[in-house]
């Protein structure tokens, strides 16, 4: 792929990783022929650009040019030997301020900007970090292959996603102990992001695994909106909303119609205000969301309709109609922006450099999401065709071609910056 010297000179310079002083090289003082940040720039940056292996962060490290080795203080090929015993013996301490720091300064230096929302919206979902078959992973949950009948191990995440922005980079993640569920984790990690976050977002989403009474006070107690998902894990509640809210008989709010896949799909809004209703009993509710979804075939034909409930603390004058509808589909934004380039372009499920412990694998998840938040903000500031963001794979290969580039030294320089 072919990348025009303006953008060589510019578009890396937008990379960067401000590492935290936290982050400690765990190798002996003694031998060490790489920078310690340097190596783990490498692998983030390996990530970014799709290498996903040890042996392709090695033909990576080949590929870069005399000069930009220099700048990483990179005075040779990194062997992925090297790269793993220094992911086996990393300690996770500091990954989590450094990727604090990226997302403040990206959003400070308007790298990306809540440019599908007017108001900051944060979508919390869990996710499998690492699945194995072949050995315990200490911490992971323990279950039964489907596929074969062995017994199999995952471990999962929750992660907190600023969808607002069509960039949707990674704002925190933390591992989900065995044992527990997404519900504790949301409260983990919420706190940290109110703490560190707190004017970047207005508005919290998440899925029905997540709302509880708990997890609602704490929302509004830190005078943020919550939306969360309504189904039969709160059974009460669900019933009432069914009751309540019946699509055909309530007023439509709004209606989208668009296509997806070449068939035709239908959205409609249906609400109601139950501020002060004594059945509802549950912190800070102010309405009760039903989006009623038809697809089509391709005959035209209607098929199987789909209706979700949500309970929102919202205002019911803050947002318009279809920008309620549109908040729905917005936190689609952290399965199909984060978790999917996770898996199918960085092969989050499938590819673990390291599975030496867990605590391994906690280093290759945050260097995992420090390489997808750099590839997040390349991929938004590139130029569009037909107003259309670059494809993942291109943007990839495009990252790369910077990258190697002898004569843009800078590009590397701001990523030790």
């Amino acid at each position: 792929m072919s990348v025009k010297k303006p953008q060589e000179s510019r578009s890396p310079r937008r990379v960067g990783i401000p590492w935290s002083e936290k982050l400690l090289d765990p190798r002996h003082a003694r031998g060490r022929r790489h920078a310690h940040h340097g190596l783990m720039a490498l692998v983030a940056v390996a990530f970014a650009c799709g290498r996903t292996v040890l042996r392709q962060m090695e033909d990576l490290s080949a590929d870069l040019g005399r000069m930009t080795r220099r700048v990483l203080e990179l005075p040779r090929k990194v062997s992925d030997t090297a790269l793993y015993l220094l992911l086996r013996r990393q300690r996770p301490d500091g990954l989590r301020e450094t990727v604090w720091r990226m997302v403040k300064q990206g959003f400070e230096k308007e790298m990306f900007w809540h440019d599908l929302f007017r108001h900051g919206v944060l979508s919390f979902d869990g996710k499998s970090t690492c699945t194995s078959t072949r050995r315990r992973i200490e911490g992971a949950k323990e279950s039964v292959c489907p596929k074969n009948g062995k017994p199999m191990w995952t471990l999962a995440s929750m992660r907190a996603c600023l969808t607002s922005s069509s960039a949707r980079p990674c704002v925190d993640l933390e591992l989900i102990p065995e044992k527990t569920g997404e519900a504790p984790a949301f409260r983990v990690v919420f706190q940290r992001v109110v703490e560190h976050f707190f004017p970047l977002f207005r508005i919290v989403t998440a899925d029905a695994g997540m709302t509880c009474r708990e997890n609602a006070l704490l929302v509004a107690d830190a005078t943020k909106h919550y939306l969360f998902a309504l189904k039969g894990n709160q059974e009460r509640l669900f019933k009432l909303a069914q009751q309540w809210l019946v699509p055909g008989s309530a007023p439509l709010r709004a209606y989208t119609s668009e296509r997806r896949g070449g068939v035709r799909v239908d959205r409609e809004l249906y609400s109601l205000t139950v501020t002060g209703a004594p059945e509802m009993d549950f912190p800070d509710v102010q309405q009760l969301w039903c989006i009623r979804q038809v697809p089509f075939n391709r005959a035209g034909l209607p098929a199987t309709t789909e209706d979700r409930y949500f309970l929102s603390s919202i205002p019911p004058g803050l947002l318009t109609p279809h920008e309620q509808l549109g908040l729905v589909r917005l936190h689609w934004g952290i399965e199909n922006g984060l978790h999917w380039t996770l898996d199918a372009m960085l092969h989050e499920d499938d590819r673990q450099p390291c599975q030496a412990s867990s605590v391994a694998i906690e280093v290759v998840a945050w260097l995992r999401v420090i390489g997808y938040n750099l590839l997040a903000v390349w991929r938004f500031r590139a130029p569009r065709a037909n107003k259309q963001s670059l494809s993942w794979h291109r943007a990839m290969e495009w990252l790369r071609d910077a990258l190697v580039a002898a004569r843009i030294p800078e590009a590397v320089t701001a990523i030790l910056a």
